[in-house]
Parts: structure tokens; C-alpha cells; sequence
């Protein structure tokens, strides 16, 4: 387990607690996500050790096992939906022990200790209004695909277990290829820690964690009614104490829930309450309206310089937009229609395509496919807009972008390869936005806060 730094400031224990005085003795063999696993002497004195370890102290196992009681009902839950063996949960408790302000040493954050790229990567928010990587839900799903699409490489979900600590990269140098697919699994003295530490965990846990209700609170989700209000406006309407509040929403890191933000407001309620509406409604009207990022536009000529890069053609950027990338044809017997762009193997969309059908001529997974190319379920595949069957980079092949009459950010991200995710963090928008014909956006580094969101007159650009 990686070392996590945190300011506890949680429920006190009800008064309650499970006796862990006697020792738990590890089964000889351990079913595991549809898998059973067995042990060598060393893999098994291993584990035995780490049991010992998780319950030593009876109060840090009972405060460990009253979170798992108020959290496991949802993760269970997500897990369920994504296809997830439902195990993982205790993954969740190896890593954070489902202490979602929880910080490691590394800079991993949240329930299940997500670095940022990784995080971004995933789909979920990271800016200085919402850390998504702090909200049960909307982490536990991210964790979920990762998980997901590492299994459709290992064939395994222990090889995805030590992918999600070790990146792919890391597991397949360590990750026995006898154990790709395989039913039974014999653990032994060169299984890495991290299996150990997991495996051990939900042994030390399983019998009893999330069996019951918290002794003292029950866990409410709202996804409507809380956009654009103050924790503590929501406080006072529930007759709950702001801190406890916040306590539970630490993914928020401003006092006003943002009008846009995709997570839902989990509010800690007694058990005896009974007068919960499933949609939060305030009396009081909208106060302390989001601080809008301020704008400073320049309308830039053809001739004039943009503040900072004063080589820089931005008529040349523009049109040079219309051919880019480079597209070379990929010599792949099982489809002439693959291609390279951006050095990725990928595909151009024609029309009546599907995306099942691109996905199986890239031999990917449907999700996989999504999540590479920032999709929902609901898009639509687009005619001639390519599409990529590996990761897009966090950097463009151009520095800067002019945008074209028509142009949104997603299909830009797509024209050179990147991560929308990367794209928005290097022009500091915290979502996306409509943008207008002009506007340059920078590719390959962050613009720096002291110059401005700056324009090009499209119109006077020679054709």
C-alpha cells in the first residue's frame, strides 16, 4: 500500500466494534474474480503475514469496516453495472482505505489513489474547482474501465490488478504469460506485493465488510437541485453541519457546487430521518454565482504578432490545419481501409459506419474504442474524421491551432491525435467550450496565464 497522508476528521465509532482478537487464517484456496488462486509455502506465509497486519489493531479494522458499510453499497453497485468482478471493491480498501481525501506520497489521489495524466486520461474532471478523483462515484467508474481495458489485453483480471499499479508497460514485463486466461492460479515467492497486499486484504475483510448498515449514517445521492449552490445554503436546507458536508463532497474544492459539473452531492442523513426527497429543492434564490475566467481578447491582423511568439505565421498554422496530419496507408492484411496518423494506427470514418463494426476491424473492445477516442455511448461516428485504436498523446504534432469557421474542440483533439483532456488543460479551460472562428489554441504547452485568449482575423486570410 502506498503511504497516504491525510487529516482525519471522520464519524466517531458508534460504540460497537468486531472482535479481531483471533487471528484469521488464510483458506488454502482463495476464489478471486472468477479465478481461483492458490499458494505456495512462501505466497501463503506472504499473505498470512498482511492478514496479520490489516487486523492487529481492532480499532483501525473497525474504523476501516464502519466506511466499508456506508461506501460498499455504491461501489458494489458500479462495479456491477461496468462488469466488474465485484472483489475489486476491496481494492478500493487496499488503496485508500476508502478515505476519499486520501493523498499518497506520489501525489495518487481519492478512493482509489488516481495519478492526474491517469486520471485525465480517464475521462474525469482535475482542475482547481473539482477533483473528480475524490468522488465515489464518478472515481469508481474510472477505475472500473481502467480495470476493463487491461483485462482485454491480459485476458486476466489479476494482470489487470498489477496494471493499475504498474501500467500496462510494467505488468506484462512481470506478469507470468502462463497466467493470461488461466481459471487457477498458483501464487508464489516472485508474485509481486501488490497481488499479495489486495488478495490479503479482501481475506482480512471480506466476511464482514459492508454486511451491515453504518451504525450511525446512511449515504444519500442528489444529482439534481445542487448546481449552483453554496455547501452552506445545502447544509442548512438538510439541518446538517456544513463540515460534515463537506466531508462528504471533498471532490469540491470551491464552497459553490459548479452549474456544469457532472457529480452528484452526496449527503450524510441519521437513519432517522425519514423526510428525504430524491431532488434537492432550496428556497432560497442562487447566491455567489462561479467566478467566470476572464478574457482579454486581441484581435490579431495578418501581419501582426501574437503576445510572446513573435515569428510566429499564424496564416501559415491555418491553412496548413486544412492537410494535417499526415496520413500514411498501414499494410495490414486484415483491412486495407487502416492508416497511420499522428503515428497511431487508426481509421477515417466513412459514411453507414458503426462503431462496433470500427471496433472489431481494430480488434478493440467497444468500450475500449469509446474511451480512446473521448466517445460516449450515445455519439454518433462522424464521416471523414479519423479515429484512433490506441492512446492519443497529451501533445499535438503542431504548436498552435487556428480555429476554422465550424470547428469544436473534440474534433480538434481528433485532427492531431490528442487527448481532449490535454487539449482543454493547454488552453485552461476547465470544460469545453464553443469557440469561436479564430481563436488560437496551443498544442503543445500550457498557455501561460500572462498572455491573454487572443484571436486571428480568419476572414482576412488569403485563401
Amino acid at each position: 500500500m502506498r503511504w497516504v497522508f491525510v487529516v482525519m476528521t471522520w464519524v466517531p465509532l458508534s460504540g460497537w466494534a468486531v472482535d479481531v482478537s483471533q487471528s484469521i487464517v488464510v483458506p488454502k484456496v482463495v476464489p478471486f474474480a472468477n479465478m481461483r488462486l492458490k499458494f505456495t509455502r512462501g505466497a501463503y506465509k506472504r499473505v498470512q503475514e498482511k492478514v496479520n497486519q490489516l487486523t492487529r489493531s481492532k480499532k483501525s479494522f473497525n474504523e476501516i469496516l464502519e466506511r466499508t458499510h456506508l461506501f460498499f453499497p455504491f461501489i458494489e453497485k458500479i462495479l456491477a453495472d461496468e462488469n466488474v468482478p465485484d472483489d475489486f471493491k476491496f481494492q478500493a480498501v487496499h488503496e485508500s482505505t476508502l478515505i476519499g481525501h486520501a493523498v499518497s506520497h506520489t501525489e495518487d489521489v481519492g478512493f482509489w489513489q488516481i495519478q492526474k495524466a491517469t486520471g485525465l486520461g480517464l475521462q474525469l474532471t482535475i482542475n482547481h474547482v473539482v477533483d473528480e478523483r475524490m468522488h465515489l462515484i464518478q472515481s469508481t467508474k474510472a477505475a472500473a474501465r481502467f480495470l476493463k481495458i487491461n483485462h482485454q489485453y491480459f485476458d486476466s483480471w489479476l494482470g489487470a490488478l498489477l496494471a493499475y499499479n504498474r501500467g500496462r508497460a510494467g505488468a506484462v514485463k512481470i506478469f507470468p504469460k502462463k497466467h493470461y486466461g488461466a481459471k487457477v492460479v498458483r501464487l508464489d515467492d516472485k508474485t509481486d506485493h501488490y497481488i499479495i497486499s489486495v488478495i490479503a486484504t479482501k481475506i482480512a475483510f471480506e466476511k464482514m465488510a459492508g454486511k451491515k448498515k453504518h451504525p450511525k449514517w446512511q449515504l444519500f445521492v442528489y444529482k439534481q437541485g445542487h448546481h449552483g449552490q453554496t455547501l452552506a445554503d445545502i447544509a442548512a436546507h438538510f439541518k446538517i453541519e456544513e463540515k460534515l458536508l463537506y466531508e462528504h463532497n471533498r471532490w469540491l474544492r470551491t464552497t459553490l457546487v459548479p452549474p456544469n459539473t457532472k457529480c452528484a452531492l452526496l449527503v450524510p442523513f441519521l437513519h432517522s430521518r425519514s423526510n428525504i426527497h430524491p431532488v434537492l429543492k432550496l428556497s432560497n434564490p442562487l447566491k455567489n454565482p462561479l467566478p467566470q475566467q476572464k478574457k482579454n481578447v486581441t484581435k490579431l491582423t495578418p501581419g501582426q504578432k501574437i503576445t510572446g511568439s513573435s515569428h510566429t505565421d499564424y496564416a501559415k498554422y491555418f491553412k496548413s490545419a486544412k492537410v494535417f496530419p499526415n496520413i500514411t496507408t498501414l499494410k495490414d492484411p486484415g483491412s486495407t481501409r487502416l492508416i497511420k496518423a499522428n503515428g497511431l494506427v487508426a481509421i477515417i470514418a466513412q459514411k453507414g459506419d458503426t462503431v462496433s463494426f470500427l471496433a472489431k476491424l481494430g480488434n478493440l473492445q467497444i468500450d475500449n474504442f469509446l474511451l480512446i477516442n473521448d466517445m460516449k455511448k450515445t455519439d454518433q461516428l462522424i464521416p471523414g474524421v479519423i479515429y484512433y485504436y490506441s492512446p492519443k498523446a497529451r501533445k499535438g504534432g503542431r504548436h498552435y491551432h487556428v480555429v476554422a469557421p465550424g470547428e469544436d474542440i473534440w474534433r480538434i483533439a481528433q485532427r492531431y491525435g490528442m487527448k481532449q483532456s490535454a487539449l482543454l488543460e493547454k488552453n485552461r479551460m476547465k470544460q469545453v467550450e464553443k469557440l469561436e472562428k479564430g481563436r488560437i489554441l496551443w498544442l503543445r504547452f500550457i498557455r501561460p496565464r500572462k498572455i491573454p485568449v487572443e484571436y486571428y482575423e480568419v476572414d482576412a486570410i488569403p485563401r
